[in-house]
């Protein structure tokens, strides 16, 4: 959900990200000025340089929100593993599901999500004593196959007791794929920050292109020319589509999934 104002401080507020005016005219006024100064430095005419600018300004709100989604997706995945973690811990020390809950709410802000579905999750079992209904509210909002297994005999460790419980929940290969996909989230940063030295780099060529030629003739030959203005502009354009589309993919994917 996103909410845009002009009298209150946050502008743009979305998958739990707020970003302040000041922040949003900052993003907006760097991005003009370093595509500003590119079209300046390929000599670009002055329309040219108009619609560059345009297409950037309706580009910038996606990659804003891919960067909200990603900031999202890794607070989710990070309060997944430390609600994983602390409910295994707690449960074994205390041996009671609804104790676990209220140790392991301890270790999130009041205002986080996790929080709140525990919270919730702890009235219904205060309330009903339906274990499965009420951890089904921290499935809804982080559902997993390694959750739900964890749920299973945290369930039937509270009904039933017994050490293969214990036992057991040391055998959910829960590490294992948190391992994977830490490593899989560095493969992507990295990747990332090498496509953005690409592209700095397409750039740079781009320019050194143009400020090769010594000789002034030559160089104002070159730029008058209609095909190297209509040729220039479309290169901005395409390097600017093509990075809205790689930043995407390599950001706007969900860190915990059903099927895993």
């Amino acid at each position: 959900m996103k909410t845009y104002s002009f009298t209150k401080k946050p502008l743009i507020e979305t998958y739990g990200c707020a970003y302040s005016k000041r922040d949003l005219l900052l993003t907006i006024g760097g991005a003009c000025l370093c595509v500003g100064a590119i079209c300046y430095m390929q000599r670009l005419q002055l329309l040219y340089t108009c619609v560059v600018i345009a297409t950037l300004m309706l580009l910038l709100p996606a990659v804003i929100s891919s960067y909200f989604i990603y900031q999202s997706e890794k607070k989710r995945f990070e309060e997944y593993c430390h609600y994983f973690e602390g409910m295994r811990m707690y449960f074994k020390v205390y041996g009671k599901l609804n104790t676990a809950l209220k140790e392991t709410c301890n270790l999130f802000a009041d205002d986080s999500q996790m929080s709140v579905c525990i919270h919730r999750a702890v009235m219904e079992i205060e309330d009903s004593g339906e274990y499965a209904k009420a951890l089904g509210y921290i499935e809804e909002f982080y559902e997993n196959t390694y959750l739900k297994r964890l749920h299973s005999l945290l369930i039937t460790g509270e009904k039933q007791g017994g050490d293969s419980v214990y036992y057991n929940l040391d055998l959910i290969d829960y590490d294992g794929w948190k391992n994977s996909m830490l490593m899989f989230q560095k493969k992507k940063k990295s990747a990332k920050y090498m496509f953005f030295l690409m592209t700095v780099l397409s750039f740079a060529i781009s320019v050194y292109s143009v400020l090769a030629y010594q000789d002034a003739q030559v160089q104002e030959g070159i730029i008058e020319n209609a095909q190297y203005q209509l040729f220039t502009f479309l290169e901005l354009e395409i390097l600017m589509l093509l990075f809205l589309v790689v930043y995407m993919s390599l950001v706007n994917k969900k860190w915990l999934r059903r099927d895993e």
